[in-house]
């Protein structure tokens, strides 16, 4: 993976807003403040996946992309207890669609909120319609993770947390 480094991505051009340089990043996330980190799988190869890091506020999120440039999955982390806790998962689909990046309408969406005490909620929308359904006693073991060092991203990034 190759890692470049801004303040946030721009959905809609589907580039860096405000590129920082891998020190400067790295100065952001020992401060807390936001940085975004984008992992391409070789120079000059479309973006696979975002990481935003905000650790001042406690917060984290894994982006994965599409070929088209758009959300396919995200995952949403809140620091507890100096740990990560996978809050919500969210899956889009864009059916047939071509468009790119955030010009894109997801035509099915499914996310699933956690609490770290095994409560689960599943929301589906579809067609303008959502129907949701919540579950006690969910095992969130692997919703757990460490707060990754700076450029160490391996397991937050795990796309497989059955």
């Amino acid at each position: 993976m190759i890692w470049t480094y801004c303040e946030r991505w721009n959905r809609l051009t589907e580039t860096p807003m405000s590129p920082l340089t891998p020190q400067d990043a790295q100065a952001r996330h020992i401060s807390g403040e936001l940085y975004t980190a984008v992992a391409s799988p070789a120079e000059h190869s479309s973006p696979e996946l975002r990481v935003h890091i905000r650790l001042e506020t406690g917060y984290a999120a894994v982006i994965f992309m599409d070929g088209h440039g758009r959300d396919s999955l995200e995952y949403t982390f809140s620091l507890i207890n100096e740990s990560l806790f996978l809050e919500t998962a969210t899956y889009y689909s864009y059916g047939n669609s071509q468009e790119r990046g955030g010009y894109a309408d997801a035509e099915y969406m499914e996310s699933y909120d956690f609490t770290p005490d095994g409560v689960m909620e599943k929301t589906v929308e579809s067609g303008g319609n959502e129907s949701s359904e919540s579950r006690q006693g969910v095992d969130v073991s692997s919703n757990w993770e460490s707060v990754p060092n700076f450029g160490a991203y391996d397991a937050l990034i795990r796309r497989d947390r059955a």
